[in-house]
């Protein structure tokens, strides 16, 4: 392992050995759900729509093709709105307490939510967004959000927008300001029982009140401000550790890396590198323990617009974080994935499709059947 210090770091960067083997991996199978999707499938999730106890897949149309679910199993797919303008985020949750899980979607420019059964829309706000995440804010038990834009394409990703619920049908928003950038994640970072907000190289502690945040560093050697972004014990000290990848700009190169979480969280957090230099078009990364051998393991993909091949791969974790084993599932790429277990095994399976691709995509993982 290289270690590299620089005088004045309060952190090192820790350089984690990447090597590329067989041993300890699992094996996917490819199930193609749908070879004519809808166009431009930006936004993808998850959940059991029609309480059969089993989890079907959505997906979200930019151009055409509408809102989607695919019934599981066999896929049948199950139009929810015809119309266009499904973007990059759709969360589920069941907001009215009826026992039916509703999606909450960004839209090109409005953010909404849609009521099953029926799928009535709902407007929450005219926006323009790129990430959204739900959480208890302000623990008075109702759900709330929170919503960012992205730092390109001529958009500004400098505002935290949260929605506080006083009702399904009303919402109370407040704005803050954040350092311009793309990636968003909601976790309770410090242990009060408050979900905190994690952006690109920063977090915002959460006071119960809509109106204070305060704003960490996490790190002071990650410079990179278009990200994606999740949480999970990487090392098994019991804390809960930051990943993130470089998810824009075609054509630049930056690393994958994970931030290993200090005793106090307002302290910055080591990073050590799990993948130098690659394009910056990794638009997904999540963690999950795919060969079930107690660590977690870290998932992402690159999109289409990425020099070939255009990897979803999965890097190993082996000696806490420090030695890492990629395998590659495919090169098709894909765009904003979810991990999820659909065929419920007890092990984790990718769910995917690029932005500018119709094929939509599982990959069930085999490791029990090994």
């Amino acid at each position: 392992m290289m270690r590299i210090c620089k005088k004045g770091f309060i952190a090192c960067i820790m350089l984690s050995m990447y090597i590329q083997f067989t041993s300890g991996q699992s094996e996917f199978i490819y199930v193609p759900v749908d070879s004519v999707g809808p166009e431009s499938p930006w936004g993808k999730c998850f959940g059991d729509l029609d309480n059969d106890g089993l989890t079907d897949l959505i997906i979200g149309g930019y151009v055409s093709g509408g809102l989607v679910y695919y019934k599981n199993p066999g896929w049948e797919k199950m139009v929810i709105s015809d119309q266009s303008g499904f973007s990059t985020d759709i969360e589920v949750f069941d907001i009215e307490g009826d026992h039916d899980l509703d999606l909450f979607c960004v839209r090109q420019n409005t953010l909404e939510w849609f009521e099953n059964p029926g799928w009535n829309p709902h407007l929450i706000d005219s926006i323009q967004c790129h990430d959204l995440e739900m959480a208890d804010f302000n623990g008075d038990g109702k759900i709330d959000l929170v919503a960012r834009n992205q730092g390109e394409f001529g958009c500004r990703g400098d505002q935290l927008f949260f929605y506080e619920q006083r009702s399904p049908q009303s919402w109370k928003k407040t704005e803050i300001s954040c350092e311009d950038g793309e990636g968003l994640k909601v976790f309770d970072l410090n242990g009060d029982g408050l979900d905190d907000v994690i952006i690109n190289g920063f977090w915002f502690e959460n006071s119960g009140s809509f109106d204070h945040w305060e704003e960490h560093d996490f790190t002071d050697t990650w410079n990179y401000k278009n990200t994606f972004i999740d949480v999970g014990d990487i090392d098994g000290d019991g804390r809960m550790d930051i990943v993130m990848s470089p998810s824009e700009l075609q054509g630049m190169t930056y690393h994958i890396s994970w931030f290993r979480a200090p005793l106090n969280p307002a302290d910055i957090w080591a990073e050590f590198i799990i993948h130098k230099d690659v394009e910056a078009v990794h638009h997904f990364v999540g963690l999950a323990d795919f060969n079930l051998d107690g660590a977690m393991d870290v998932a992402t993909a690159e999109m289409l617009q990425g020099e070939d091949p255009d990897e979803v791969k999965i890097y190993y974790n082996f000696e806490s974080g420090n030695a890492w084993k990629k395998q590659v599932i495919s090169d098709a790429g894909s765009h904003s994935m979810r991990i999820l277990d659909v065929d419920q095994d007890g092990d984790m399976d990718l769910f995917g499709a690029n932005h500018n691709d119709r094929k939509i995509k599982l990959w069930i993982n085999q490791i029990k059947n090994l």
